[in-house]
């Protein structure tokens, strides 16, 4: 199947349509599909290549059991951020929050926004060592300079054309990446429908762990699917109610998109190095589908990077500009962002610093559940069932973040 010319031909045609589709103006237009984009950018960006080996190198065959416990649980702390998009900021807009809530949301946004540095720095490290090692070139320098030259390129369009100019980055990598997925997955699905025909059995070679070894593990990976928050910060363009919706609709279409990745990415998976995971070794399995895939998920690969790191700059960029009250403009905000990525570039390893960045969005999430917690002790009708329903929830989110960030540990 993998070198049937008839099936390799329809994927590539599927995702030009699927790029057509995506780049009509009525959806280009669109308010709510453009404010999605940059939550949706940075969720599928972070880990949608990763996320079935990942979590086949520590659960082996209950990956989909493990992935759709993970997309729950950031949708319920998606749940908060939206709560606290239409109840706690008006309040924090209008100065009435307490002393307290103030030094609560102050500290997370702080923390965040160190977060986001790493974040960008590393994707798009991750970009440029896998493109380099594509052409053959294997050099640290070079990476880093290829990295710097793209961070900066992002904060040349940022400062120039603003929110809207980042949005457009988004939208023309997204579109590529969507095409692709769609492409990949059909492929994918079509291998399986092969493979459970076969009578062959999925068989997964990784590191036996204990239970709690594996849970730790799978607390960390909540962190794949970050980046919902993003939409928090998108206030100097859109309304509460837009960036709730986009919110929304990015963590169902990215919950959607991971799921099913991961249940038809299974009969690759097992012939992968799940003890040393490697991305280059990703794509090159999925050839076993249909020799096409390797050379359009290379294109993913890179988009995929490219448009996270544009979304988190976009992120940080608002949320710089909220701190300072507005006096910080988010075009300098976007370019405050890049140097501090650039810094991180040159000067520490970001594999030894990304882990503590996840636990630093952790850490966002847990005060955000805080507030949100707060607002509704105090300000919310606590005979009201919803109030009830929403207390427990945030207790419960509160719990497990505080697992995530004292005891996560990164798969090996």
């Amino acid at each position: 199947m993998a070198t049937n010319i008839f099936f390799n031909s329809l994927l590539v045609i599927i995702s030009i349509v699927v790029i057509f589709l995506l780049s009509r103006p009525k959806l280009q237009n669109n308010e709510s599909w453009q404010a999605t984009l940059t939550p949706l950018s940075s969720i599928v960006g972070s880990g949608f290549l990763i996320m079935a080996p990942l979590l086949a190198s520590i659960v082996g065959k209950l990956s989909p059991l493990a992935v759709l416990g993970i997309v729950i649980l950031a949708y319920g702390i998606g749940h908060v951020l939206r709560f606290n998009i239409m109840h706690v900021e008006p309040r924090s807009n209008k100065g009435l929050l307490s002393h307290s809530a103030k030094e609560i949301e102050y500290l997370g946004n702080v923390v965040l926004v160190l977060a986001y540095m790493v974040a960008v720095a590393f994707y798009l490290s991750l970009l440029s060592s896998f493109l380099l090692h594509y052409l053959g070139i294997s050099n640290l320098v070079y990476e880093r300079w290829l990295t710097t030259a793209i961070i900066i390129f992002i904060a040349v369009i940022g400062y120039l054309k603003g929110l809207s100019g980042l949005e457009k980055l988004e939208s023309l990598s997204m579109t590529v990446q969507l095409a692709i997925v769609v492409a990949l997955l059909i492929g994918l699905g079509v291998f399986g429908m092969y493979f459970l025909a076969s009578d062959e059995v999925l068989t997964f070679h990784y590191t036996k762990r204990p239970i709690s070894a594996q849970i730790q593990m799978l607390a960390g990976a909540l962190l794949v699917v970050q980046g919902f928050e993003t939409s928090r910060f998108l206030g100097e363009k859109y309304s509460p109610e837009v960036r709730v919706a986009s919110m929304r609709n990015a963590q169902i279409i990215s919950a959607i998109l991971y799921v099913v990745s991961v249940i038809l990415f299974m009969p690759i998976v097992q012939n992968i190095d799940l003890i040393n995971i490697d991305l280059a070794q990703i794509v090159d399995a999925t050839g076993s589908a249909a020799l096409i895939l390797p050379l359009m998920l290379i294109i993913a690969a890179l988009m995929s990077q490219f448009s996270a790191a544009v979304a988190d700059t976009g992120g940080a960029g608002g949320l710089l500009n909220e701190n300072s009250g507005n006096r910080l403009p988010t075009k300098i905000s976007y370019v405050a962002i890049s140097m501090g990525a650039i810094l991180l570039v040159w000067a520490v390893d970001l594999m030894e610093i990304i882990t503590l960045a996840s636990k630093a969005f952790a850490t966002y999430y847990l005060l955000q559940t805080l507030l949100a917690l707060f607002y509704c002790h105090k300000d919310c009708d606590s005979s009201a069932k919803i109030t009830i329903v929403n207390k427990v929830l945030y207790v419960a989110i509160i719990l497990i973040l505080l697992y995530v960030i004292f005891f996560a540990i990164s798969a090996e």
